[in-house]
């Protein structure tokens, strides 16, 4: 059966000048059918956000993908068209970036880039299109009294919600989700986020969900993916990862949300948190310099992705 969508061995690099950076290296990914809910989690320049871009063949100068493929329902989605892409990304593929304002087209209407949308890629007069993107801004909490309004009319949550509105306006299979409650206050993340819930279980629809923040992905999506210095580290079921992850970095990041120690008020991981202070390794595993368990093999070879048990994934040489 072929998946929905698939990342083979994708690498991107960026280039200025003669300096070279790798950003994702030889990552894969795969989203296997509709319904199918995944976390996408690392820390800032872990390369989560390059490989969402790259599933949707964005990447653009100084970027560039210099190896693997992206397949969606066994088309290469690198070799399309303009035209098949402007199709892919809207209808098939859909994406909800981290800054609504950026965006938004600030001197557009917030219905205005619903119904541009929906007019230019159905054929849909534009009085059926404002009427079918006033019908989603209202499913996604935004009235008729505010749904001519400017961005900057707007607050940070109604932003984020006439994105989403946009993301779902041809109904694509799949969302991806670039950390959209970043910017939020805590009260509205929690409304953006049963928001979510909500449109991805009614639409059935398949999600990547883009985040550092590990705990707000519980009871949003089924799986997750960790990232590491542009490398896959860990997949697999979210409850076994909450419970039980494999992956020294996996582990580390779920102890730092626990950061005071009750009787001292003091950091509990204070260690691990220093930790991160240190080099990526060139040679062997990337995590070695931050790792508690780290022996020699570890710097000498690098670990590759591996299935440990069922249904989950992790590169560490610990489990080979």
């Amino acid at each position: 059966m072929t998946d929905l969508l698939r990342a083979n061995g994708v690498s991107v690099e960026y280039s200025i000048g003669k300096v070279r950076k790798l950003a994702i290296d030889k990552v894969n990914l795969s989203i296997p059918s509709t319904h199918f809910t995944m976390g996408l989690v690392g820390e800032s320049g872990s390369g989560k956000t390059t490989l969402g871009m790259a599933l949707l063949n964005l990447i653009n100068r100084p970027g560039k993908i210099t190896s693997g493929s992206v397949e969606y329902n066994g088309r290469n989605v690198l070799s399309m068209s303009e035209t098949e892409l402007r199709a892919y990304r809207w209808k098939e593929v859909a994406m909800i970036f981290q800054s609504a304002m950026n965006s938004l087209n600030p001197v557009k209407r917030g219905a205005d880039h619903i119904t541009e949308v929906i007019k230019d890629h159905t054929g849909s007069s534009k009085s059926e299109s404002r009427e079918k993107a006033l019908k989603l801004l209202a499913e996604v909490g935004i009235e008729s009294e505010h749904a001519d309004d400017y961005p900057h009319e707007l607050s940070g949550g109604m932003r984020q919600r006439v994105v989403i509105a946009l993301a779902l306006a041809l109904s694509p299979k799949l969302i991806i989700a670039d950390e959209p409650t970043s910017a939020l206050d805590v009260v509205v993340q929690k409304q953006i986020l049963a928001l979510m819930r909500r449109e991805i279980r009614e639409r059935g629809l398949s999600l990547i969900f883009i985040t550092h923040d590990l705990p707000i992905l519980a009871g949003l999506v089924d799986h997750i993916t960790v990232m590491f210095a542009g490398e896959v580290v860990e997949q697999g079921p979210a409850d076994k990862i909450f419970t039980s992850p494999l992956h020294p970095y996996t582990e580390a990041l779920l102890s730092s949300l626990l950061t005071l120690d009750a009787q001292n008020r003091r950091p509990r991981s204070l260690q691990e948190l220093r930790e991160t202070n240190k080099p990526i390794a060139a040679k062997g595993c990337r995590y070695q310099n931050r790792c508690k368990y780290v022996f020699e093999r570890c710097r000498t070879e690098r670990p590759l992705l591996k299935q440990v048990e069922g249904g989950r994934l992790t590169a560490c040489h610990k489990y080979n």
